[in-house]
């Protein structure tokens, strides 16, 4: 049966026409915990029933929450709840990540399942740095998604990505991670140790790295990638020693 019967339509109707902020967080709190007893039971008519309610309460608690410590601690709290559910409402889902308030946002973009690619690059354009923070440490993220996390360049999020083994990286965003990591010794160390860096760009790395993140590189790079740094950093030292040369070379 559907979650939602007459006696709690018609409290809904009540709390978002004229119920005060603390009416409109005990329905919504209802009806979420309606949803969690039987969530991966519901049918998808059943689901979208769930999503329309929800919705009509979130967006009036979002109008009081401005103001309202405990508004924002409701919607916090039902973000949490609904994040690991992979039959959520899919409508309050996308609405609660877009909260400006991260910890409402945080605990769906990490996690829920009902954000698709195209949810997640459009926030990942529009939202601030948290939210992409929050987005970067996703269990899985294909490298569609994570070219416009690196394409705002913050570095927080460049380093998060290449520390997430889950979080597939193209040559594109490599080169960014790269590019960044000249100034960021411990976004250095985190790329440098990543076994899908394109060799190229490892070289370029190494070749402008520093003697004290070389060194924090062979000490943890993994043994299938210990000969290959190490080589690297001999190649790139060899070069730099011919720059020099070429520096110190007053004959012209």
């Amino acid at each position: 049966m559907p979650p939602a019967g007459p006696a709690i339509i018609a409290e809904i109707e009540a709390a978002i026409g004229g119920g005060s902020t603390a009416k409109c967080v005990e329905t919504a709190k209802r009806v979420t915990d309606l949803f969690l007893v039987s969530a991966g039971h519901f049918n998808d008519e059943q689901v979208e029933l769930v999503d329309g309610v929800l919705e009509r309460l979130v967006k009036t608690i979002e109008l009081r929450s401005i103001a309202d410590v405990s508004a924002r601690m409701a919607l916090a709290e039902m973000s949490a709840q609904l994040a690991p559910i992979a039959q959520a409402p899919a409508t309050v889902i996308r609405r609660l990540s877009r909260n400006d308030e991260i910890s409402i946002a945080a605990p769906v973009l990490q996690e829920s399942a009902r954000l698709g690619e195209e949810d997640l690059i459009d926030l990942a354009k529009t939202k601030g740095e948290p939210h992409l923070l929050a987005i970067s440490g996703r269990w899985w993220l294909k490298e569609i998604v994570t070219d416009a996390l690196l394409s705002r360049r913050f570095a927080s999020v460049s380093r998060r990505i290449v520390a997430n083994p889950g979080a597939r990286v193209s040559a594109r965003g490599f080169a960014i991670i790269v590019a960044q990591a000249e100034y960021n010794p411990e976004l250095a160390v985190e790329a440098g140790i990543r076994a899908d860096l394109p060799a190229d760009l490892r070289q370029q790395l190494l070749k402008r790295a520093t003697d004290a993140v070389r060194t924090r590189l062979l000490s943890r790079a993994p043994p299938h990638l210990f000969e290959e740094i190490r080589s690297a950093i001999a190649t790139a030292a060899a070069s730099a020693d011919r720059e020099m040369s070429k520096v110190r070379d007053f004959t012209a």
